[in-house]
């Protein structure tokens, strides 16, 4: 199994008329299906005068979970379309919502068909996709002189430094990310150090 997957390089929204339908998709990066129900709720305010939000998303690194909505239009014609775009891609941890504006005229069911899912993969080509690693997110509590040691630690285990925040108080809190299999040469470092004395804390988030 590998600890690679993919997602989009940035949320981004595009327009395409067709047949005087305006049809705007719009792509954001989510990592929970909560947050990807919250930023759906966004798009849908946004355009709350539009005739549909369709959408669907793939949310999860080692098992994705998957859904998507028509929003009225008919069965399979618009959240179908657009979830396979997201295979056709391979992406995860992806909403990506199609609102359209109707122009007036029908466009029939293979129509709709096609409309979304141009839509859909027009945009995820122009996003750009991202190949990431699964990783496992801590936090670590020390002391002021262990700084040093820590980023060298992070850095052997090939952790993404815009993942890492540093948090100055009476100690120092680091929160970080480490990719999955460098996780047991992490933690086993970790280990030493509480043992020793030299950290006083660590503790496993998420993976």
């Amino acid at each position: 199994m590998t600890d690679r997957y993919r997602q989009p390089a940035a949320e981004l929204s595009n327009e395409i008329k067709i047949e005087k339908s305006r049809f705007i998709a719009s792509i954001k990066i989510c990592i929970s299906e909560e947050e990807a129900r919250e930023k759906l709720k966004a798009v849908s305010e946004e355009h709350r005068q539009a005739s549909h939000n369709c959408w669907a998303y793939r949310i999860g690194t080692e098992k994705v979970r998957e859904y998507f909505s028509d929003d009225g239009e008919p069965a399979g014609t618009a959240g179908k379309p657009i979830l396979g775009a997201l295979h056709i891609y391979d992406v995860t941890n992806t909403l990506l919502v199609v609102t359209r504006y109707f122009g007036g005229k029908k466009l029939g069911v293979r129509g709709l068909i096609e409309a979304y899912g141009t839509s859909a993969s027009e945009l995820l080509s122009m996003t750009g996709i991202v190949e990431k690693r699964r990783s496992v997110r801590y936090v670590v509590v020390m002391p002021y002189d262990m700084i040093k040691l820590m980023e060298r630690l992070l850095d052997s285990c090939e952790a993404p430094r815009e993942e890492q925040v540093f948090e100055y108080a009476s100690e120092v809190s680091v929160t970080c990310s480490v990719p999955e299999d460098m996780a047991p040469q992490f933690e086993s470092t970790l280990e030493e150090w509480k043992n020793t004395g030299r950290i006083r804390k660590s503790q496993l988030l998420s993976s």
